[in-house]
């Protein structure tokens, strides 16, 4: 007889295989959703080049810009085209932290498998000696000492990071695709503020030389 208070074990196995599949699939989806980092990095470049070639010019023709655009006028032009700069490294640094965390997921995922079948393996081999003695071994890995032995070389800054992290997320499957996606947000509200300060770059010269 089937004890109550324990769940069925098909539907147990139904639920567990319902979830991998569906994590599967929306692991997929993030895992798709990093190639738009790509045309966002060309974009922020191109942009934060062009800004700093503008400024380059300001300054060495400042005295001439200033009898058209006037002091205020010029010195508008300069806050924003800094402001775009600035808006530009942040966004850099947000598309070299979700770049990071993509090459690295792809890493580990290339060689995680291979050392599970390996472990599982050996623990298979170490589980049917230890049933012949009659004793019982805990052989899973201990993720806790993983994390430990990984982070012990980091820095205080980077382990605070992981820990935030693991608080966080520590409970989703997606935890690595939510942190690159987080970044990704960043960067996408970054070279919007970027593009939309040299927007307004271009509109303030103009009002300037014409007031």
């Amino acid at each position: 007889m089937t004890d109550p208070q324990k769940p069925d074990p098909l539907l147990e196995w139904n639920r567990l295989s319902r979830e991998n599949a569906e994590n599967a699939i929306v692991s997929s989806m993030f895992e798709a959703s990093s190639t738009a980092i790509e045309p966002i990095e060309a974009f922020v470049t191109w942009l934060l080049v062009g800004a700093a070639a503008v400024a380059s010019f300001l300054l060495g023709n400042s005295d001439k810009l200033v009898a058209i655009l006037g002091q205020r006028g010029f010195l508008w032009c300069g806050l924003l085209l800094a402001a775009s700069c600035l808006f530009g490294l942040i966004a850099k640094t947000y598309l070299l932290k979700a770049e990071i965390g993509h090459r690295i997921g792809r890493a580990v995922a290339e060689v995680l498998p291979l050392q599970l079948k390996s472990h599982e393996e050996t623990e298979e081999r170490i589980q049917a000696a230890a049933s012949q003695r009659g004793i019982e071994l805990e052989t899973g890995i201990r993720m806790e000492r993983v994390l430990s032995e990984f982070l012990a070389p980091m820095p205080h800054f980077v382990k605070w990071l992981v820990a935030r992290s693991l608080k966080k997320h520590g409970n989703s499957p997606q935890m690595a695709h939510l942190l690159r996606i987080e970044s990704m947000n960043r960067l996408g509200l970054f070279s919007f503020l970027q593009s939309l300060a040299f927007l307004v770059f271009i509109v303030v010269g103009f009002v300037a030389a014409v007031t």
